[in-house]
């Protein structure tokens, strides 16, 4: 196929799919520091003003008693008891988010999920708001993305070193010359950085599509009793498997079903999401199961992606990096535009 024939498939792809690449790429940088943005939101209710230990199973009880017929689910704790815990309670057509006092038990603050901004820009990212369309819309625009990526890479294969190394004139004579350099610029050196959150964000749309075609069976859901100690459980598996460090924990939904403690590894990639290793413990007798490790590829994309590794610098790294695919959008729009006059 000649470079000729390359370059209208990386023009058209990347202008059928730029709006929502730029779409994508604003949201994605926001996302990059959804934790912290959501410990914000709701920064009144997280911390409180307690000397006693952390009590997790009086917690649960309140919440289970308060709400019955959830799926409920343990999203953050810890052994600080001036940390509040935060629980997300699901149905199929609704969230909540529970702010619990780690100590007394006491409910602080119930909010609806979809009213947290954090969760409107995710579902923007993700869907549109428009459900399944939207969801098929943005697999089918990161299609497009990696599409124009390549062929860009093999138009501009014969430049990369050249531009890498600088010694590729940045030119600024008029507006189409420097629309023409960024574009150049932006597209090489975020190159690898645009094609790994592509790839995974595609992977991740092409499984919340899946996901969403399948009918939905919906068993009724019930709060059956866990008599274990989850604070001493956590204690146990502390010494039990040291490897192991919980971040997550669901309830069960029905009588027979375990109590399962989701993780990460010490020695496993970083780059694994820290929701796919599990253990499940008995909710009446206590019994442990062995650690399931998974080395799956949605724990790999997951933990890439949603920057489950990162610090507050890896976080910026990639908040800034990843303007560079509006940046792309956006020149490369104005190339074909000033082109076409």
């Amino acid at each position: 196929m000649s470079t000729r024939r390359i370059y209208k498939f990386h023009k058209w792809s990347g202008l059928i799919a730029g709006f929502f690449i730029l779409l994508l790429g604003l949201t994605g940088s926001i996302l990059a520091f959804h934790e912290e943005l959501e410990s914000l939101e709701n920064r009144a209710a997280r911390s409180v003003n307690s000397g006693n230990p952390v009590n997790i199973n009086r917690a649960l009880q309140t919440v289970i008693t308060s709400y019955p017929g959830w799926d409920t689910r343990l999203l953050q704790f810890s052994s600080d008891p001036k940390k509040s815990l935060v629980f997300q309670l699901r149905r199929p057509d609704d969230r909540l988010v529970i702010f619990v006092h780690p100590s007394e038990g006491k409910i602080i603050k119930v909010t609806k999920q979809e009213d947290s901004r954090v969760f409107w820009i995710l579902k923007l990212h993700y869907s549109l708001h428009s459900g399944i369309i939207g969801e098929i819309i943005l697999f089918l625009a990161g299609l497009l993305f990696i599409i124009s990526l390549i062929t860009g890479l093999v138009v501009y294969r014969k430049a990369l070193f050249k531009v890498l190394t600088f010694r590729t004139r940045f030119i600024s004579k008029h507006k189409r010359s420097v629309s023409s350099s960024l574009h150049r610029y932006i597209g090489v050196w975020a190159l690898i950085f645009n094609l790994i959150m592509a790839l995974t964000g595609t992977v991740i749309s092409y499984e919340v599509v899946k996901n969403g075609l399948k009918a939905q069976k919906t068993a009724p859901l019930s709060n059956p009793s866990v008599t274990i100690s989850i604070d001493s459980t956590l204690k146990e598996l502390a010494v039990k498997q040291p490897q192991f460090t919980p971040s997550y924990i669901r309830f069960p939904t029905a009588p027979g079903n375990p109590v399962i403690f989701a993780g990460r590894l010490s020695d496993q990639a970083y780059f694994y999401s820290k929701f796919y290793n599990t253990i499940s413990v008995d909710a009446i007798s206590g019994k442990i199961s062995e650690l399931q490790i998974t080395r799956s590829l949605s724990s790999l994309v997951r933990g890439i992606h949603f920057i489950e590794y990162g610090n507050l610098f890896i976080k910026l790294f990639f908040c800034l990096v990843g303007l560079s695919a509006p940046l792309l959008s956006i020149t490369g729009f104005l190339l074909w535009k000033w082109k076409k006059k």
